[in-house]
């Protein structure tokens, strides 16, 4: 197995624990929150910003330090997280805890994209499948950790009550009205959750300690680099960075960016609360739908080859609207609300994300490999911005009354229109494989030749 391939099954392997964190965060982790630091769950997606704008500073050092030691970072961040999380409990805690652990699993997302390209160069159209294998791998980790997660707490809630599983169910949803007796038992059942999580969290350092990384895998010395002057190599950068197509990207980023800061953390909150469906079947339903991110992200070269990068983008974008606005009125559909919401969160979350390995390319074609990791500190920047006011917006103003997790999702359908428009109209050109691209593919093979 050559050494491109290998650090590449490596990276996805890491990558595949990251996401089992992941899925605790976004389900065990904040519905904790609910209970214990009301404050920071509501405006849970302000943190997401808040991680975002670190990693994307943070990302700026792979050009000096490489991609492998902020893969360990990541695994590190997260595993001491959730271990303070559950011994130190105080209002400052539950802030830094949920800032390092988000830095954690997003600082490892980012560098999904410039990672891959690292490895893929001289693949051509075929590079896609690898950025699909990182992807649909990783949905694996969050269905496994998101279903087990909400199964655990509520046996482990069962346990600490003293109670059967079938009436711990029972009592998780309507958690809110539960005796302190019984709310004590089922915090230390997300307790013991995330204990197993901080323990997966260190495992993950093994693969990423078997990365086998050289320093021409992120950065790229042009032999004429010496004479161009740090201000004249400054001014190519921001030139590069600040072209309309690379601002057309971080305006559709941005756009998604506070959508989903309006729903996709709250799930299970919105399920568990608003709709009244138990803990363990809410996670179970949330699972289901990371296993259709899953099995449409098989088939993302099919349709990245059928309609290209932006027409596949667009299209999912569009087609998941109609889901989103099921979800919202899910009470209306009576004995039948189950099988419903949960085959809308199921396809929904499935063609939402069917176009993540062709953004992935996209935003990778629009800048040189040097500027790859700047690009995507820039994407993220402004994402981690965009984020924090939806989650500011959230927490101040759209859940201060409980329907506030309905009327998210009419919004977001809104958002997610206006992102259709932006990269439909936008970045068009961009939907097939550009002279640019061809000719840095041609460039790698020569060089490997």
């Amino acid at each position: 197995m050559d050494r491109n391939k290998r650090n590449l099954i490596l990276f996805i392997i890491s990558y595949f624990t990251n996401n089992l964190i992941s899925g605790i965060l976004y389900d065990t982790y904040v519905n904790y929150l609910q209970e214990v630091s009301l404050s920071v769950a509501t405006s849970f997606w302000a943190f997401y910003g808040y991680a975002s704008f670190i990693s994307a500073l943070i990302i700026i050092m792979v050009p000096k330090i490489g991609y492998k030691k902020l893969i360990m970072f990541s695994s590190l961040s997260c595993a001491l997280a959730l271990f303070a999380v559950i011994y130190l409990q105080s209002p400052m805690v539950f802030f830094a805890t949920t800032i390092l652990s988000l830095v954690g699993v997003q600082l490892h997302f980012i560098m999904l994209a410039p990672y891959v390209a690292a490895y893929t160069g001289g693949l051509g159209d075929k590079k896609i499948n690898w950025y699909s294998r990182a992807y649909y791998i990783g949905y694996v980790g969050y269905f496994v950790s998101t279903y087990l997660g909400g199964l655990f707490t509520v046996k482990m809630f069962a346990r600490h009550a003293g109670v059967g599983f079938q009436v711990a169910k029972e009592y998780s949803s309507y958690i809110a009205d539960v005796t302190p007796e019984l709310r004590e038992a089922y915090l230390m059942g997300n307790k013991d959750v995330l204990l197993i999580s901080a323990i997966i969290s260190l495992i993950a350092l093994i693969p990423a300690l078997m990365i086998s990384e050289r320093k021409t895998d992120y950065y790229v010395v042009n032999s004429d680099e010496t004479k161009i002057s740090l201000r004249d190599k400054l001014i190519g950068f921001i030139r590069i960075l600040l072209n309309k197509d690379a601002l057309t990207y971080v305006l559709y980023w941005a756009i998604i960016s506070f959508s989903m800061g309006m729903f996709t953390s709250y799930f299970t909150v919105y399920l568990n609360r608003n709709l009244h469906i138990a803990k363990s079947t809410a996670s179970l339903m949330v699972s289901l739908s990371y296993i259709a991110i899953v099995l449409f992200m098989l088939i993302t070269p099919i349709c990245v080859k059928k309609f290209g990068r932006v027409g596949t983008i667009s299209l999912t974008l569009l087609l998941s609207i109609p889901f989103m606005l099921i979800i919202a009125n899910g009470n209306k559909f009576g004995a039948y609300m189950i099988p419903v919401v949960g085959i809308a969160l199921f396809m929904r979350s499935g063609l939402a994300n069917l176009g993540s390995p062709a953004e992935s390319s996209l935003n990778m074609a629009i800048v040189p490999k040097n500027l790859r990791p700047a690009f995507t500190s820039l994407i993220n920047i402004i994402a981690g911005i965009v984020s924090i006011i939806s989650g500011n917006f959230t927490g101040k103003y759209l859940f201060l009354e409980q329907s506030g997790y309905k009327t998210a999702y009419y919004y977001a359908a809104a958002l997610y229109f206006v992102a259709f428009l932006v990269m439909f109209i936008g970045l068009k050109k961009y939907n097939r494989q550009t002279n640019d691209e061809i000719e840095e593919e041609e460039k790698y093979e020569q060089h490997i030749q």
